[in-house]
C-alpha cells in the first residue's frame, strides 16, 4: 500500500510539472499559479496543495528538473576519452538542442529565479548556474592541462564567457525564433568561442582572419 501512494504521488509531481512548463510556455512565470496548475492537471487546488506547498515549491522542482536534465545528460553523454574541446563541444549542441526542444522555458524559470525574493527558489537558481559553471570550467581546466587551451586563460571567466554565449544566442531566439535559429548557428559559435581559447603560440595569423590555422 506505501508503494501505491508513493507512486501516486510521483504521478502527480510529474503532471504538475508538466502543467507548470505549459503555463510558463504560455504566459510566462506570471501565469504559474497553483489555481492554473490545478486546471491544467484536472484537480481542485486542495488536490494540488497536497504535492507542493506552493508555486515556489514548483519552481524550485522546475527548476532543479533542469538541472538534472542539462548537467545530467551532459555527464553521462560525454565520452571520458574525448578530447576537452570535444567535450565542450558536445555540451554547447546539447544544451542548445535541450533549449530549443523546452521552448526555452530554462532560460526563462532561471531569470526569474533571480527575481524572486524567496530564498529556496534563488539558492535553486544559483545552484543551477553555479553546477553547470562549475562543469564547464573543469572541462576548460582540462583542456589547459592537454595543450589544447590557451594557459593564461581563466577557466571560471571562461565557463561565464560560455554561457553566455548561450544567452545572448536565446535572447534573440526567444523575440524570433526564425531569424535567429539555435542549432543552426551551433557550428558557427563554436568556432568563435574555439579560437578564443587557442594557445596564443599555436596560432598562424593571416590577412584574412577565416584563414587563420593551429
Amino acid at each position: 500500500m506505501a508503494t501505491k501512494t508513493h507512486l501516486d504521488h510521483e504521478t502527480r509531481l510529474n503532471q504538475i510539472l508538466t502543467a507548470g512548463r505549459e503555463l510558463i510556455a504560455s504566459g510566462g512565470v506570471t501565469a504559474l499559479t497553483v489555481r492554473a496548475i490545478a486546471r491544467k492537471v484536472g484537480v481542485t487546488e486542495a488536490a494540488i496543495y497536497r504535492h507542493v506547498e506552493s508555486k515556489e515549491q514548483v519552481l524550485v522542482m522546475l527548476l532543479e528538473d533542469v538541472r538534472q536534465s542539462v548537467i545530467g545528460t551532459i555527464e553521462q553523454t560525454t565520452a571520458p576519452d574525448s578530447s576537452a574541446l570535444d567535450k565542450l563541444e558536445h555540451v554547447l549542441q546539447h544544451h542548445l538542442s535541450f533549449i530549443e526542444s523546452r521552448r526555452g522555458i530554462s532560460f526563462v524559470v532561471i531569470a526569474e529565479a533571480a527575481q524572486f525574493q524567496e530564498p529556496t527558489v534563488r539558492a535553486a537558481g544559483m545552484k543551477l548556474v553555479e553546477d553547470y559553471l562549475t562543469v564547464v570550467a573543469g572541462f576548460i581546466e582540462e583542456g589547459i592541462k592537454s595543450g589544447e587551451v590557451e594557459p593564461s586563460i581563466n577557466p571560471a571567466a571562461a565557463a561565464t564567457m560560455f554561457f553566455g554565449i548561450i544567452q545572448a544566442s536565446v535572447t534573440r531566439w526567444l523575440f524570433d525564433s526564425t531569424a535567429h535559429p539555435l542549432t543552426e548557428n551551433v557550428l558557427s559559435l563554436w568556432r568563435m568561442y574555439r579560437a578564443s581559447l587557442a594557445p596564443v603560440n599555436s596560432v598562424r595569423f593571416s590577412a584574412n582572419p577565416d584563414q587563420a590555422t593551429t
